[in-house]
C-alpha cells in the first residue's frame, strides 16, 4: 500500500487548522482589547490627570462574552487584575472568576434584587438613597468615522438627575448632568461587550428609575457594538462642582476561532457566597445605626 506524502505547505496548514479548532469545538468569534480611562482634576495637585480605571482582553462567541482584566484600580480580589468576567446573554448571568483564589461569584437578576434588599437591611434602614428629576435625551448624529475598519453611527445621550443620600438624618443632594457620545458598529454583535449598555434586568433598588430610562434611551440606538464611548459628567454637591470625563475604547478587533472552554469556570473552583451572605459579618453596622438613632450603645 502506497503512503501519500503531504506537501510541506499542506502539512503546515493542516497543523494550523488542528491547533485552531481543537476537536472541532472552536467557534468563530471575536477577540478585542478594552480600556476605560478617567480624566479630571486631582484635588491634591489641582492638575488635570488621566488614569486607567480598567483594561482588559475580551473574547466573544455564540452569545457568550469573557473579559480578562489586565489592569485595574481595584487592588486584588474580584474585578482586580488577573480576574475575568463571563457573561451569558441568554441566561442573563454574570460570573466573576478569581484564578488566584480558585473561586468564582455568580450573579443573576434575582440575586441582584436580593443584594439590593440585603444592603437596605444591612444598614437597618438608616441609610437611604433616592433618585428624582430624571431626564434622558437621545440625538442621532448620523454616520461616524470608521473605527477598527468598521463603519459606525454616532449618538449623543444627555442625562440629568438629582440623588439624595440620607444617613442618620443628614441628607446630601447631588445634581448630576452628563453628555455621552457613542460610536456603534452595526456589523458587530451587540453582546460582544455586555457592559456597554444598561440592562433592564438590573433595574432594582434606588437606581431603578434611572436605569429604566437609560434602557429606553439605548433602545433607540442601532444594534451593534459600542466601539467608543466618551462621557463627560458635571456633578454639584453642597455647592461644589466636579467635572470628569470617562472614555471607553475597543481596539484590536479580530475575527477568529474562540474555544468554548474559555467561557467555563475551571473544574475545582469554589463558588463563593452571594453578596448578601458575604456581607453577613457586617450586619453589626445595622445594629450600630439603629442604636445611634435610639441614643444607646449597641448590644455586644
Amino acid at each position: 500500500m502506497r503512503t501519500m506524502k503531504m506537501l510541506p505547505s499542506l502539512r503546515v496548514a493542516a497543523l494550523a487548522f488542528a491547533v485552531s479548532f481543537p476537536a472541532g469545538l472552536a467557534a468563530q468569534g471575536l477577540t478585542y482589547d478594552l480600556r476605560t480611562t478617567g480624566t479630571g482634576v486631582d484635588p491634591r495637585t489641582g492638575a488635570e490627570t488621566t488614569r486607567t480605571f480598567m483594561a482588559g482582553h475580551g473574547q466573544f462567541a455564540t452569545g457568550l462574552s469573557r473579559i480578562d482584566v489586565t489592569e485595574s484600580m481595584s487592588r486584588g480580589g474580584m474585578m482586580g487584575a488577573g480576574t475575568y468576567t463571563i457573561t451569558n446573554s441568554v441566561k442573563g448571568t454574570t460570573t466573576i472568576v478569581d484564578p488566584a483564589k480558585r473561586q468564582y461569584l455568580e450573579l443573576n437578576p434575582a440575586e441582584m434584587a436580593k443584594t439590593a434588599a440585603g444592603l437596605q437591611e444591612l444598614t437597618g434602614g438608616m441609610a437611604k438613597t433616592e433618585i428624582s428629576n430624571v431626564s434622558i435625551g437621545v440625538e442621532d448624529l448620523g454616520a461616524g468615522e470608521k473605527i477598527e475598519g468598521y463603519p459606525t453611527f454616532k449618538y449623543r445621550i444627555t442625562q440629568s438627575y438629582t440623588m439624595a443620600m440620607t444617613i442618620l438624618g443628614h441628607t446630601t443632594r447631588v445634581v448630576d448632568h452628563s453628555t455621552t457620545e457613542i460610536w456603534v458598529a452595526p456589523e458587530l454583535d451587540g453582546a460582544m461587550n455586555p457592559t456597554a449598555r444598561p440592562s433592564a434586568a438590573a433595574a432594582t433598588g434606588p437606581m431603578a428609575a434611572l436605569t429604566a430610562e437609560l434602557t429606553k434611551a439605548y433602545a433607540k440606538v442601532r444594534k451593534g457594538v459600542l466601539l467608543k464611548r466618551v462621557a463627560t459628567s458635571e456633578s454639584a454637591t453642597d455647592g461644589k462642582t466636579h467635572t470628569q470625563t470617562i472614555a471607553m475604547t475597543i481596539a484590536n478587533v479580530k475575527r477568529g476561532p474562540v474555544n468554548p472552554s474559555a467561557f467555563d469556570v475551571p473544574a475545582g473552583y469554589t463558588k463563593v457566597a452571594s453578596f448578601v451572605d458575604a456581607l453577613g459579618p457586617m450586619t453589626g453596622i445595622g445594629d450600630s445605626l439603629r442604636a445611634h438613632r435610639a441614643g444607646r450603645r449597641p448590644r455586644s
